[in-house]
């Protein structure tokens, strides 16, 4: 029988995912009083000020979204310094995209989601899993060896997860800005027993690697549209709301691409805004289930965060600025920018900052 790609992929995510749960079950298990573990994610939805969700144990979706995001004061429970399980599932967070969107799917997606999926397991110690996971990568590398021409012995390379290190003791501390402390805390915290009263802090998405230029090279073609907003689509997921330009700018760096030249500055915005999703008037996308109308939450963070300020949607600036109003009553204009730009890592005040946050205080 020929090997098929999609129905090859099929077996190995529902397969993964069999697997995931129990695991994902049991590592957070202490922590949530009996209640079922996906009561993680709807906490987590509250958090970040989204509509919360129903959420299953046994949907693949679910156990990448906790195996991929900091899950309040519970951290990042399935990772260590090397943030290895984060990078592995943002790249199946991927691949299950395109899977569920039904793309056109290859030989190399397959081999390379069996042995995203092996990596996975490995690093849990599922020896049972791993094997069966293992067997599909095999077969999918021999179809693949026999669709190139190549010799069965000299598997492709898949380049390793790219992992920020952790700044040093030195680096945490010099020079630091850090939110003021009322800006972490929310006041609805009771609606999140399990992962705490903690406001959802901005997280960046981690680069991964899920294919090389030629894809963009490719643009605008089928298979080459479907990789380019599958990747987008998980950014914005992550994310948003996320300015259009540091979107196209992290598309890119997920196919080896650092810079963008002039046609792909054009190129990719265009794919992001086929995607479907919300692109306001400034320019930011926003997640399918965020509406900048409704949504009143914000997520700070210091000035380590690689985030440059009027990349910040003047939405969640301003949403900001109403919670610092409303902790110091009678607060002057020029102290409550300075607390706005500290909120966001930032001290000083700039001829572009202090346009941004004039655009920002127009909203509160």
């Amino acid at each position: 029988m020929a090997f098929e790609a999609r129905h090859s992929i099929d077996k190995g995510l529902h397969h993964l995912a069999r697997r995931l749960d129990p695991i994902i079950g049991a590592r957070l298990a202490p922590s949530l009083g009996g209640l079922p573990w996906p009561t993680v994610l709807s906490e987590l939805d509250k958090m970040r000020g989204k509509p919360p969700k129903s959420y299953v144990a046994t949907d693949l979706q679910s156990q990448l979204k906790a195996l991929t995001e900091r899950l309040g004061n519970l951290g990042f429970p399935f990772d260590n310094h090397t943030r290895l399980v984060s990078a592995l599932g943002s790249e199946l967070r991927i691949v299950r995209n395109r899977w569920a969107h039904h793309d056109e799917l290859t030989t190399l997606d397959a081999w390379r989601t069996h042995d995203f999926a092996v990596r996975l397991l490995e690093h849990f110690g599922d020896s049972d899993g791993v094997a069966v996971a293992s067997d599909l990568r095999d077969e999918a590398f021999h179809a693949l060896a026999e669709e190139k021409g190549v010799a069965a012995h000299a598997e492709p390379t898949v380049p390793a997860p790219v992992v920020m290190p952790e700044p040093s003791a030195g680096e945490q501390d010099a020079d630091v800005v850090r939110p003021d402390p009322v800006t972490l805390t929310r006041g609805d915290a009771a609606s999140t027993p399990t992962i705490g009263s903690g406001r959802f802090e901005f997280e960046p998405w981690t680069v991964v690697i899920v294919g090389d230029v030629s894809v963009l090279d490719d643009l605008p073609k089928k298979a080459a549209k479907e990789k380019v907003r599958a990747v987008a689509t998980e950014i914005v997921e992550f994310e948003g709301p996320i300015h259009i330009d540091r979107l196209a700018q992290l598309t890119a760096a997920s196919f080896g691409v650092q810079r963008l030249w002039p046609a792909r500055e054009k190129k990719l915005p265009y794919q992001i805004r086929q995607t479907g999703l919300l692109v306001d008037a400034d320019k930011f996308v926003w997640p399918a289930d965020l509406d900048p109308k409704t949504w009143g939450e914000f997520r700070p963070n210091d000035s380590t965060v690689d985030r440059p300020f009027t990349q910040i949607s003047t939405v969640e600036i301003a949403n900001a600025m109403r919670l610092l109003k409303s902790s110091a009553v009678g607060i002057s204009a020029d102290d409550l920018d300075a607390a706005t730009l500290q909120t966001f890592g930032r001290k000083r005040k700039t001829k572009q900052f202090a346009a941004h946050l004039d655009k920002a205080r127009a909203l509160v």
